[in-house]
């Protein structure tokens, strides 16, 4: 088992029957990450284009400070995370047309903007029980664009 590298990209997608602009109201407020975030519990804005996030696993606990970079709607939003005053991931969700005429494709990525450093390595293995940050990234952008799809779905009945 290899660290994340600087550039190493993951992703997740799903179908959603929903209209592009519905999925983009959804990711693009993010005090409603909570809602779908295995690990996040509660985000605020602070300026027009940065938020805080407050993250919980297991028996970790830790801030985050983070940035808009991208918001376009009904296509695109995008910030990245900013640790100790330097860029560490970025999030992206990208809608894009589906593969019927009432669905739209939903995909949230990650992309390491750092290596992952060995002291973070540490934290996961002894505070979140973390083996494998990868395969667990992974598996949480899977189960966070299920859940999305749960909540625009429901949100347009």
């Amino acid at each position: 088992m290899s660290l994340l590298q600087k550039d190493e990209t993951l992703s997740a997608s799903t179908e959603v029957r929903a209209s592009a602009a519905a999925i983009y109201a959804v990711v693009s407020d993010v005090t409603r990450i909570p809602e779908w975030s295995p690990e996040t519990v509660r985000a605020e804005w602070v300026a027009p284009d940065r938020f805080n996030a407050w993250n919980r696993r297991r028996l970790g606990r830790w801030r985050t400070v983070a940035k808009v970079v991208e918001a376009e709607p009904a296509q695109r939003f995008s910030f990245i995370v900013q640790v100790m005053g330097g860029d560490w991931t970025q999030w992206t969700y990208l809608i894009e047309p589906g593969s019927s005429a009432d669905a739209t494709r939903l995909t949230e990525e990650i992309r390491m903007c750092v290596p992952m450093p060995f002291t973070v390595l540490a934290f996961e293995r002894l505070l979140l029980f973390v083996w494998d940050r990868r395969t667990d990234l992974q598996h949480n952008l899977q189960v966070s664009v299920d859940r999305i799809r749960t909540i625009v779905e429901a949100g347009i009945r």
